[in-house]
């Protein structure tokens, strides 16, 4: 893939411009996105959003502007992850800012992915009923979780894999081919529905 230069601008402790040496996007204006659900339609956005510790990316023109979660953490450290991130997604051939965002992702950057619409979204929803979704790995594009709490045993847990955390990730990621669930449900000690229960 062809090397894209990028002078790294620190604005603050937690803010830094990474300017390309090309468009990393054609849509104009500014654009704000804090979440891989919130960048379905800007691949860059989406992919830097992936980068651990990335919490914010503002994409305008050539100009990726980027929050992290930790101010102790030194912007180096981030540098080559989000040019690998911008790269990736810029070498797929197609338009900046027009190419299917995840399409492309591999199995590592897709993890990424899940991991923060897990963080995000599903784990703060199934919480509220004593549950967690632990996320195992993303193989061959196949997401394998493992149920825990209140969801483990639970009879609405297929309804909540299908309908809930499968439907949300395919959103954000179409190319996502579906979900293996790998938990043992028959030793689930405090499930939030028992089977049977309507």
């Amino acid at each position: 893939m062809r090397s894209i230069e990028m002078l790294v601008e620190p604005l603050d402790d937690v803010r830094c411009n990474f300017i390309a040496s090309r468009q990393v996007t054609e849509t104009p204006g500014v654009h704000t996105f804090t979440s891989a659900a919130d960048a379905v339609g800007d691949p860059v956005a989406q992919a830097v959003l992936g980068v651990a510790g990335i919490s914010e990316v503002v994409v305008s023109g050539n100009v990726i502007t980027v929050t992290k979660e930790d101010s102790r953490l030194p912007w180096e450290a981030f540098e080559p992850r989000v040019r690998y991130a911008v790269e990736t997604v810029l070498a797929q051939g197609a338009p900046a800012g027009g190419i299917s965002p995840v399409e492309a992702l591999d199995d590592d950057a897709m993890f990424n992915v899940v991991a923060d619409i897990f963080r995000s979204e599903i784990n703060p929803a199934v919480a509220q009923h004593g549950g967690k979704v632990e996320l195992i790995d993303v193989e061959d594009a196949t997401v394998v979780v493992r149920m825990m709490g209140g969801c483990q045993g639970c009879g609405m847990a297929n309804v909540t894999l299908r309908q809930g955390i499968e439907a949300s990730l395919k959103r954000a990621l179409p190319s996502l081919k579906g979900i293996r669930d790998i938990t043992d449900h028959a030793s689930g000690t405090n499930p939030y529905f028992t089977a049977g229960t309507k």
